[in-house]
């Protein structure tokens, strides 16, 4: 039996080596996890601050923080955190500057309301961020190696309405990942009530969508177009009806494949994973391509829970190539156009009530 002495230097060793590996799994720049509402002496120091009342000829200290974001974000290096303090502010956050693999640059929000933001750096965490009124995208992400987690985008995409939604703009996003952007994880955002998509990947690539709420956008809640290497798991998208296109409400979760000069057709590997659909017009859809080679290669619907809606619980329209639909709890029957290349497995449709 080992001496209370020699149990307590092993649990010594543990604790440092647990502590060890910790500090090596996380960069310094935050990529565990946002610092949104821990307001310790170590996080505030560490970093730049902005607020609307501040003044560009300052230190962007916390007691002397900058004005406009142009400013601070020229103040930051690797491994720092801008610090957008309290306020409304009346211009776009745009970062082209970059972290590196170990350092990341941290932008925390903290009650901070804003009409978009622009991620076009490498290595960046985006957090706390509340985008209201934003033109088109209200978060936009094109660069690699970006998590945006616990932000909020409301009311955006203002190009296709304010409070009525008509459509006659360009389809911007709540939340989008665009051509340029890899290695993206957006998780524990709230996306609601913008007049377009919800959260788009349009051309991304290797992009987690995960923990998400997603409620009543005007186009899809989640759109996944010609993107391979996606992962959608965990959202919560729910549609009640305040906002109809074409007289129907938005569909929950799609997955595309559109034209784009030079992209081709990149539509696979596509993971569609425990998520909750209530309300909508069709909760996880895979659509036709707009492309004449397209199709649907490598897809996995498993153990999503698709509760209620308006026309159809899960609908697979074109052909297919390993498609795996297993585990899914539905209100009405699944439906499959060409049934070739399509494996059904245990899935459960509710009784009518």
């Amino acid at each position: 039996m080992m001496s209370k002495k020699a149990i307590f230097f092993v649990l010594v060793v543990v604790l440092l080596l647990g502590t060890a590996a910790f500090l090596f799994m996380v960069p310094s720049g935050g990529t565990y996890s946002s610092p949104v509402g821990i307001d310790t002496e170590r996080w505030w120091v560490k970093g730049v601050f902005v607020s609307p009342g501040g003044n560009d000829s300052g230190s962007c200290t916390r007691a002397d923080p900058c004005r406009t974001f142009d400013k601070v974000v020229s103040m930051v290096h690797p491994g720092e955190t801008i610090h957008v303090l309290e306020g409304t502010y009346s211009e776009e956050f745009t970062i082209t500057k970059s972290g590196t693999a170990r350092d990341y640059i941290s932008i925390v929000g903290y009650d901070a309301i804003l009409p978009g933001v622009v991620v076009s750096g490498n290595y960046i965490v985006v957090s706390g961020m509340e985008v209201v009124g934003s033109e088109s995208h209200g978060i936009l992400v094109n660069g690699k190696h970006i998590i945006v987690e616990d932000s909020i985008v409301r009311h955006s995409v203002t190009e296709n309405g304010e409070g009525v939604c008509y459509g006659d703009g360009w389809w911007g996003s709540g939340l989008k990942v665009q051509v340029g952007g890899e290695d993206i994880i957006l998780r524990r955002n709230s996306v609601y009530e913008n007049c377009g998509e919800g959260i788009a990947v349009t051309r991304g690539v290797n992009v987690v969508v995960e923990d998400n709420i997603v409620r009543d956008n005007y186009s899809v809640n989640i759109y996944i177009d010609n993107s391979p290497f996606t992962v959608v798991q965990g959202n919560t998208v729910t549609c009640t009806g305040i906002y109809l296109r074409n007289d129907h409400r938005p569909t929950g979760i799609a997955v595309a494949e559109e034209f784009y000069e030079g992209w081709g057709a990149q539509r696979r590997n596509t993971s569609i994973l425990n998520n909750m659909v209530d309300g909508c017009y069709d909760g996880i859809v895979s659509r036709e391509p707009d492309i004449p080679d397209g199709m649907e290669i490598n897809l996995l619907i498993k153990g999503n829970t698709v509760i209620n809606g308006t026309r159809r619980s899960i609908s697979i329209r074109w052909f297919n190539q390993n498609v795996w639909i297993e585990n899914n709890t539905v209100y009405a029957p699944i439906h499959i156009i060409n049934m070739e290349g399509v494996t059904l497995l245990d899935n459960i449709e509710l009784e009518p009530e």
